[in-house]
């Protein structure tokens, strides 16, 4: 006889219902202690057991280490300020200050001298007030504009044609420029100036005329040409319009004819940008103290002109003529030729040597120079600084004294790139030479070395060759024993340098 259980009589007094049913776990602290599965708590327990507190967080990247702090750069940033007060306060104005002393000064430094040049002085040189017809161009003197002798119209009924002339004073100062742009007037405005003697010889005054062309009605009127005349003063002064177009045109005709009898002009200065400037043979009618001719694209001829100072600035154009000046020649154009021959004098009793200076570029550069100084005795200071200046071109010089000159201390300096350099010095020239190029041969020509020496001290000239190679040559040439030591003021020089080309120095005998 089989006895249910308990559980099976409640079961089957219970009768089973359609209703879903849940079965809860038994609690873990129910199960019986013999079961081999551990409970909840401790498998969780056992499965994290091998992890530590940073591996069942989120990962966190360790923080960088600054290199530098904040601290630091307030502490720069400070002595930034610092620097930049000192540098305002105390820097800028020392500077300042020996600049304008070395301004002062003509510097004699060694073979790689700057020749020293004044600060150009626009009253010297060229009129400032180009753009401002109202400005009087010297106190008392109201310029007159467009007081036409005569006008015309030409036959194509559009062109007008004009013409002025005037005597003036053939002393004290002449003034002529134009406010012409060449970036924006090129090909639009140009013209051409004379300056020579009057064939004229009755004439007692110097006269000055022009003769303008323009291309319409509009122009003309829009167009100045301005006279400011007084006693030893002249200024002529040509004001273009700002917006001339492609088919405007302005042409002019300028001549000044000095009288054939002596005068003497203080300063005479042209800025003319986009004329052919041609200077005659003024002989001894005309004294010149300081010549500025200048002009970008201007083209410089000059059959002859002496002055104590002249300046000859243009570019794109070449210069070409003789020039004489006793104090200093500055003669400079880029992308075009220099052909010059010149004279230099240098009064022993002067304090200074005087200067040259020829620059251009891109083109080849030629000039033939005599010298002058008459010295009683070998000179203690140099008489003439040279610097000659070109690159891919040839440059070329030859330097001799005159005939009447004993020999000079000289200082020249000649510069070329991409080209050949070319020079020859007479037989009384004594000091050290130094020749050099890159890629190329450096040659020395010794010429006559047994010239007996000219201050009468019965040595002969020596030549001593300190170092030879293909590139580079240097040494000393002079009468007698080399001497050990120069002066700075006393030192003579030449030197040849190029690149890519050979450089030749020639000395005469």
């Amino acid at each position: 006889m089989i006895i249910p259980d308990e559980d099976d009589s409640q079961k089957i007094k219970d009768p089973p219902v359609a209703i879903p049913s849940i079965r809860y776990p038994e609690r873990a602290a129910g199960r019986r202690t013999l079961s081999p599965l551990p409970d909840y708590e401790t498998s969780q327990a056992l499965a994290f057991a091998g992890f530590n507190d940073s591996q069942v967080t989120l990962f966190k990247p360790p923080a960088r280490r600054r290199l530098v702090d904040s601290r630091f750069w307030r502490a720069a940033l400070a002595s930034l300020a610092v620097y930049v007060f000192l540098t305002v306060v105390v820097g800028v104005p020392i500077i300042v200050t020996k600049q304008r002393d070395d301004q002062q000064k003509y510097p004699y430094n060694s073979l790689t001298y700057a020749v020293p040049w004044p600060s150009k002085n626009s009253a010297t040189y060229y009129s400032g007030n180009i753009n401002n017809i109202s400005s009087p161009i010297q106190a008392g003197v109201i310029p007159v504009c467009n007081n036409w002798t005569e006008v015309a119209l030409l036959g194509d009924m559009t062109t007008f044609e004009s013409w002025a002339e005037h005597q003036v004073s053939s002393s004290g100062e002449f003034s002529l420029t134009s406010n012409a742009s060449y970036y924006d007037d090129f090909g639009l405005v140009q013209g051409e100036f004379y300056a020579g003697i009057n064939p004229d010889a009755t004439a007692q005054e110097a006269v000055i005329s022009v003769h303008m062309q323009a291309s319409s009605p509009d122009v003309f009127t829009r167009t100045f040409v301005c006279f400011a005349l007084a006693d030893n003063f002249t200024d002529l002064s040509l004001y273009v319009p700002d917006n001339l177009t492609s088919k405007d045109n302005i042409l002019y005709n300028i001549s000044l004819l000095f009288p054939q009898s002596p005068s003497t002009v203080t300063s005479f200065s042209t800025f003319l940008p986009m004329f052919d400037q041609l200077f005659g043979s003024f002989d001894d009618f005309v004294t010149f103290k300081k010549v500025s001719i200048e002009g970008p694209v201007s083209r410089i001829t000059v059959d002859s002109l002496q002055a104590k100072k002249i300046l000859v600035d243009t570019s794109l154009e070449p210069v070409t003529g003789s020039f004489s000046a006793s104090d200093s020649l500055l003669i400079s154009t880029i992308l075009a030729p220099i052909t010059a021959n010149i004279t230099l004098y240098n009064d022993p009793d002067s304090m200074f040597p005087t200067f040259l200076d020829l620059t251009t570029g891109n083109s080849n550069l030629t000039s033939d120079i005599t010298v002058l100084a008459p010295n009683e005795d070998p000179p203690q200071r140099n008489n003439f600084v040279i610097n000659i200046r070109t690159f891919s071109g040839s440059l070329t010089t030859t330097l001799v004294h005159d005939p009447s000159s004993p020999p000079t201390s000289i200082k020249l300096r000649t510069e070329n790139d991409l080209g050949p350099s070319s020079v020859t010095l007479d037989k009384l020239f004594e000091g050290l030479f130094q020749v050099t190029t890159k890629q190329s041969a450096a040659v020395v020509n010794l010429g006559d070395a047994s010239v007996e020496d000219p201050w009468g001290s019965g040595t002969m000239r020596n030549l001593d060759v300190d170092f030879d190679s293909v590139a580079r040559v240097y040494g000393w040439i002079g009468w007698g024993a080399r001497p050990p030591y120069w002066s700075v003021d006393q030192l003579a020089q030449v030197m040849v340098d190029t690149s890519l080309a050979n450089a030749t120095l020639s000395f005469l005998g």
